[in-house]
């Protein structure tokens, strides 16, 4: 198959599937999926492939991230060539074998153009290319509510408005943060919503649908429902860029604590979100209705220091990112998914097998790839990420491909 890489065969796996713990399990990896899995005694290892021996250690399904604006020094509105490959050589390291790249408000021209260059990038990239689609953060958004987005640079929700961004983008747009309360947006969402799954991929002839999520808002809670009724179907950075809980008048969080159609992100560093709540989102929302995302910003991997981000400068103190003259206030995260899905284990009472739905299939599911990704089983892509007993990443595989092997990192 086009753009698989060398068959390989795992041997000695701990396999979280996500739904049940296997040990001594043997995979096969050919043609870019997982060809055979299973004990050793029902595998046929095919005479002359690469064996690679994996010591106990577990294989989950590579991690999916819905919500992360770039790393390694880079963001993705930056003008640098290298950007996109350096951000995705970055979170590849730690487990990410699918990212979406997360783009925050900025003025018409520089915002299309920069869609447009995502596009581009995605069609003519190989097929084990980590980006894998366009979250459009906004530009949609309530500026009362911007957080470390630039106010200034958020659009009138108009239908006009949100085909100029289809129109860029095409069906790599996969998500888009929504505001509903706004003047024009629940007609927005109406379009999104009817028109979603008339946009074909390129060349695969598949239909993908826009996720559209609520965020950075303070849309009262029958606003909420309404914007259900109108194709919302998930929120964005759940406690981040919202109100708190207000008794008398709920709002956002209320309404994504009661409704369980809703999907949830979750920037899960312990940081952005206590422990004590982590816990209490999985007690309220379930595994099932939790995404694992970083909206990791350039930071991500750097030294602390004053980086840019949405024309603000940010200050990073103790692996927390603030804005340097609101230093209370967050913005964005220096997160990886290999850390995530640590944090969700050791701190927020997940199970790994928990952990690696909420890092991948969850995700697979909002974004129509649950019959691909997010699952170990024969015919499901060979995007794998293997962790050590510790629950740090030893290696990360693309549609087969190694593209982070810790042993042999340079």
């Amino acid at each position: 198959m086009e753009g698989a890489g060398e068959p390989l065969a795992l041997l000695r796996a701990t396999a979280i599937t996500p739904f049940r713990r296997e040990e001594n399990i043997t995979l096969v990896l050919s043609g870019g999926q997982i060809a055979q899995m299973g004990k050793p005694e029902d595998v046929s290892i095919p005479a002359g492939i690469r064996q690679i021996d994996l010591k106990g250690n577990y294989v989950l399904p590579g991690f999916i991230d819905l919500h992360v604006h770039g790393g390694y020094g880079y963001d993705f509105c930056d003008d640098s060539p290298h950007a996109l490959d350096k951000i995705s050589s970055f979170h590849s390291r730690y487990g990410t074998t699918s990212l979406i790249a997360t783009i925050y408000p900025q003025p018409e021209e520089p915002f299309l153009n920069k869609i447009k260059q995502i596009r581009e990038y995605c069609e003519s990239a190989p097929l084990h290319r980590i980006i894998e689609g366009i979250h459009a953060e906004g530009p949609f958004l309530n500026p009362e509510m911007h957080g470390a987005i630039n106010p200034e640079w958020m659009w009138p929700a108009t239908v006009e408005n949100y085909h100029k961004i289809i129109d860029a983008g095409g069906s790599w747009v996969r998500v888009m943060t929504i505001a509903p309360e706004i003047p024009g947006a629940m007609d927005v969402l109406r379009v999104a919503a009817l028109g979603k799954r008339k946009v074909t991929a390129p060349n695969n002839g598949r239909i993908y649908p826009i996720y559209l999520s609520i965020g950075h808002s303070k849309a009262p809670y029958e606003e909420l429902a309404e914007a259900i009724d109108n194709g919302m179907e998930g929120v964005t950075h759940i406690f981040n860029a919202m109100p708190s809980i207000h008794h008398r008048k709920p709002g956002v969080l209320t309404g994504t604590l009661l409704r369980d159609e809703l999907f949830v992100e979750v920037i899960a560093d312990a940081l952005h979100v206590h422990p004590a709540v982590l816990k209490l989102l999985m007690k309220v929302k379930t595994h099932d209705k939790i995404l694992l995302v970083t909206d990791a910003i350039r930071a991500a991997g750097q030294p602390e220091g004053k980086y840019l981000f949405s024309s603000h400068e940010i200050e990073v103190r103790q692996g927390r990112a603030y804005i340097s003259n609101c230093p209370e206030t967050l913005a964005g995260s220096t997160l990886n998914m290999g850390k995530a899905v640590r944090t969700m284990v050791k701190l927020g009472g997940a199970s790994l097998e928990q952990a690696a739905q909420m890092a991948s299939l969850n995700a697979a599911r909002v974004l129509q790839w649950k019959y691909r990704r997010g699952i170990l089983a024969v015919g499901k892509d060979a995007d794998l990420a293997i962790m050590d007993p510790d629950l740090h990443v030893n290696m990360t595989i693309k549609r087969g491909h190694i593209v982070w092997d810790r042993e042999n990192a340079a």
